[in-house]
């Protein structure tokens, strides 16, 4: 069998007063990265890379509550001697330096995080090391020192999205009885099933929510048993019922959506998700990245211009006032990443045209931006899709 050998990415963002970080190499002799301060936009700066820890393989998600604080969640490598693992990550400076933070044995695999402050945090994935679940939630109140995990609804086979919002409410997404339903915290220590999404929803890939009324989320819907396209869903009513949306021909799988509101109304909301014209399973590289915006709350949606060198976009923050969405360049190995800064999240579709494209060494799967100067990107190693001796 072969060896695999973990090289992740964690890349900073030197901006004019302060650092905008995504993540990279866990080997700590690797220098940093950087790229020409001319071309990121509105940020002026450059990126910088990282190193994590050893153990750490691939990161899926990151959040930034503060510019200083945040968390990414992933899994570690694999050895002769113990099966993959969990991975959650912290920083207290901005993304310049990151530790491990210790979660319960069984869980396995961790696909998102949210946190709500600087203390309370969720994290989701899974328990177990078959990939059959069940599904795990796991809980913060103390800022990373303990996790604990959750009770989930019996049935639950995976979690795989978590959103919080500003005082201390989160929700998530998981299958639930061959279900993509709504979880919701029900007593401590215990997470109880609200509304599903439509049927043809499979799983879901990201979830935003404003406030405890109103939530976006992208998720797979099959078509066959070797293709699936993307589809968004939206609650007004905090999860009991879920409602598609109509999005644009041509679009393929979606992996990331991020929503604000200044008037925290669902109707009043600019949205942004992000994903690629791809519907082939396991081949979502092999075709151009894809940006969907909306003005108005998700009632219409539009396609916004891309770099034609993206072939998936795979996460999306707007928090900043401007977005930035992260994915890769190329569909093989080594596959490259790539960093889009753009113009206003008012959903006009204004500032992509004009979209600053920065190229890294490795995918990037994720971004969470607090300013504009402030950016935190997370990305998966080249070498966890390569085998050798």
């Amino acid at each position: 069998m072969g060896r695999f050998v973990a090289l992740i990415v964690a890349l900073v963002v030197l901006g004019l007063s302060a650092a905008c970080s995504p993540i990279s190499s866990s080997t700590p002799t690797v220098g940093p990265t950087t790229t020409p301060s001319s071309s990121l936009g509105p940020w002026h700066g450059s990126l910088a890379a990282s190193p994590l820890l050893a153990p750490v393989q691939t990161l899926h998600a990151v959040t930034c509550p503060t510019a200083r604080r945040c968390w990414a969640a992933g899994s570690t490598l694999a050895t002769a001697s113990s099966p993959a693992g969990a991975a959650l990550l912290a920083t207290t400076d901005g993304g310049a330096t990151w530790t491990l933070e210790a979660v319960p044995p069984t869980v396995r695999y961790l696909s998102a995080v949210a946190c709500a402050s600087t203390r309370a945090c969720t994290a989701v994935g899974q328990v177990g090391s078959t990939g059959a679940g069940p599904g795990a939630v796991l809980t913060t109140a103390n800022g990373g020192a303990t996790w604990v995990l959750q009770s989930v609804p019996v049935g639950t086979d995976d979690v795989t999205a978590v959103d919080c919002w500003t005082g201390g409410r989160c929700a998530a997404l998981g299958v639930v009885a061959g279900r993509v339903t709504t979880l919701l915290p029900s007593s401590p220590g215990s997470w109880g099933a609200g509304g599903a999404l439509p049927p043809v929803a499979s799983a879901a890939s990201a979830l935003s929510c404003t406030d405890g009324s109103h939530c976006w989320a992208t998720a797979t819907q099959s078509v066959d048993v070797d293709h699936a396209v993307g589809v968004i869903a939206a609650t007004s009513d905090g999860g009991t019922t879920w409602a598609l949306q109509h999005v644009p021909a041509g679009t393929g799988a979606l992996q990331g959506i991020d929503c604000t509101s200044g008037t925290r109304g669902g109707a009043r909301t600019s949205c942004t998700a992000v994903g690629t014209t791809s519907t082939i399973l396991g081949g979502a590289r092999a075709g151009q990245g894809v940006v969907l915006i909306s003005g108005n709350g998700g009632a219409s949606w539009k396609s916004a211009p891309t770099a034609s060198t993206t072939a998936d976009l795979l996460g999306v923050s707007c928090a900043a006032g401007d977005c930035v969405a992260v994915g890769t360049t190329v569909a093989s190995v080594s596959q490259a990443g790539v960093a889009i800064f753009t113009g206003a999240a008012d959903g006009s579709g204004s500032g992509w045209p004009r979209a600053s494209v920065a190229h890294v060494a490795l995918p990037l799967t994720a971004v969470s931006c607090v300013s504009l100067s402030a950016c935190v990107m997370v990305g998966e190693s080249v070498t966890a899709h390569l085998s050798a001796g």
